[in-house]
C-alpha cells in the first residue's frame, strides 16, 4: 500500500513587520540629523565704495579672503593660522620663481595684499631679503589686522608707487621681482609699460628674473606679453590650471630654458618642502611664449597712469 508523503507546511508570506518600519523611520533620522549645516561665507569687514572697496570675506574653513575694488577677483585666500599653505592656485604656480633665487637672495613684490606670498617666501627662503612696496597703507593695515602680516629684519614693507621705488632703486638690486598690483580686476598701466619694464631690468641682478600674474581675458594682454618680449630676452608663460591666468617670467634664455628651470625647480624642492606638487605644475604649464602681433605699451599711449 502506498502511503502519502507527509504534507509540508509552507510559510505564508509575512507581513512587514512593525519593527522594520521603525528601524526605516530611524536611519532616516539619523541621516536627517547627521547633515551638517556648512555656513555660508560671511563678510567679516568692508569699507569704502567702488575702487576704493576693502572687503574680507571668511570660509567656514576658516580661510579668509581678501577683495579690493569693484571687481569679483580675490587679492589673496589664507588661513591666518597656516601662512605655509597657499590656497590660490596662481600663487602656487608664482613660486616657481623661488627657484631662480640664491637661498639668501633678494626678493622685491610689488603689491601686498593680503600678504599671502611674501610669507610664504620668508617661510620657504628663511635667509632670503625679502621687500614689498605697497601703494596704498590702509591695505598694510588690513594685511596686519585680519591676516596675521608681520615684517621683521629679513621681510619689510614699504608704503610707496611701485614704479617710483623701482626707478629709484640702486641697478642690480633684485634676484627676482613679482608684480602681483591690481588696480581693481586691472593691472594699473604704469606698470605694464616699456619704460617701466626698462626700469625693472635694470635694477635686476644679471641673473635676475621679473615675474608678472596676468589675466589671459585683458584686452591688452597680448600687448603686455609683447613688451616684456620688447625689453627681455626671453619670456615663458607657467599656466595656472582650470584658471584663466598665466604666470609670466621673464630673464636670461640660459635662465629660463625649460631644462634648465625645471633642474632649478628639482635644486628648490629636494632643499624644502613646497607643500604642494611644483614640479609638476612647471613641467605640465610651461611655454615659450610666442611673438605675438600686438602693440608695445608705452607711456603716454593715452591711458593715464596710476
Amino acid at each position: 500500500m502506498m502511503v502519502a508523503p507527509p504534507s509540508i507546511a509552507l510559510p505564508s508570506p509575512a507581513a512587514p513587520m512593525p519593527r522594520f518600519r521603525t528601524l526605516a523611520l530611524l536611519a532616516l533620522t539619523l541621516l536627517v540629523g547627521s547633515v551638517v549645516v556648512v555656513r555660508r561665507p560671511q563678510v567679516v569687514f568692508q569699507e569704502g565704495t567702488g575702487d576704493d572697496r576693502i572687503r574680507i570675506v571668511e570660509r567656514s574653513d576658516g580661510v579668509r579672503e581678501l577683495y579690493l575694488g569693484s571687481g569679483r577677483g580675490r587679492q589673496t585666500a589664507l588661513h591666518p593660522s597656516y601662512p605655509e599653505r597657499l590656497e590660490l592656485p596662481y600663487t602656487r604656480v608664482a613660486m616657481a620663481g623661488l627657484a631662480l633665487v640664491p637661498a639668501d637672495g633678494r626678493v622685491l613684490f610689488v603689491g601686498l595684499g593680503g600678504g599671502a606670498m611674501p610669507r610664504y617666501t620668508r617661510w620657504l627662503l628663511p635667509e632670503a631679503h625679502i621687500q614689498v612696496v605697497e601703494l596704498e597703507p590702509r591695505v598694510v593695515e588690513v594685511a596686519r589686522e585680519w591676516f596675521d602680516f608681520r615684517t621683521d629684519s629679513l621681510l619689510q614693507v614699504h608704503v610707496d608707487d611701485g614704479r617710483a621705488f623701482i626707478e629709484a632703486s640702486v641697478p642690480g638690486s633684485w634676484d627676482l621681482v613679482m608684480l602681483d598690483a591690481f588696480s581693481g580686476s586691472r593691472i594699473p598701466p604704469s606698470l605694464a609699460t616699456r619704460e617701466f619694464l626698462q626700469a625693472v631690468a635694470t635694477s635686476l641682478a644679471p641673473n635676475g628674473a621679473v615675474l608678472g600674474n596676468l589675466h589671459t581675458t585683458l584686452p591688452e594682454y597680448d600687448a603686455m606679453v609683447a613688451t616684456y618680449q620688447d625689453v627681455f630676452p626671453e619670456v615663458v608663460l607657467l599656466d595656472v590650471p582650470l584658471r584663466r591666468q598665466k604666470i609670466l617670467v621673464a630673464g636670461p634664455e640660459s635662465l629660463l630654458a625649460r631644462d634648465s628651470l625645471l633642474a632649478r625647480v628639482r635644486a628648490l624642492v629636494s632643499r624644502t618642502d613646497p607643500g604642494f606638487r611644483l614640479e609638476g605644475l612647471v613641467r605640465g604649464g610651461y611655454e615659450r611664449a610666442r611673438r605675438v602681433d600686438a602693440p608695445v605699451l608705452v607711456d603716454g599711449d593715452g591711458t593715464p597712469p596710476d
